[in-house]
């Protein structure tokens, strides 16, 4: 998307540190932090030691379906149910992740 209307706005220095702030936590720009918030989003800060922990179990569910596919290379006969437990382990795993961590939340904002 091509932005070619430049905005000016006059801020307090309260207002401006806490809009630097806020776009710091977020990982955006200023721009980007009130894009979001025109949009009516209200982003996630950067996620916490929490969020690598997940990551780290995500890893393991990981590396437990490779262990499932290579063995079903191997053998003719994988136990397909287990396979599939584990994909939907996964993708349970992955919803909530993103719910949790990387979707802005709707803002509740009454002038939308």
């Amino acid at each position: 998307m091509k932005r070619s209307i430049k905005k000016q706005i006059w801020l307090s220095r309260d207002e401006a540190e806490m809009l630097k702030k806020k776009a710091k936590k977020a990982c955006l720009s200023e721009a980007g932090l009130m894009r979001f918030l025109l949009k009516g989003y209200e982003p996630k800060e950067k996620p916490d030691e929490e969020f690598y922990c997940e990551m780290n179990r995500m890893t393991e569910l990981a590396e437990a379906i490779e262990r499932l596919s290579r063995r079903a290379d191997r053998d003719d006969e994988i136990q397909m149910d287990l396979f599939r437990e584990e994909i939907d382990r996964w993708h349970r795993f992955q919803a909530d992740i993103e719910a949790r961590f990387l979707t802005p939340d709707e803002a509740e904002l009454k002038w939308r």
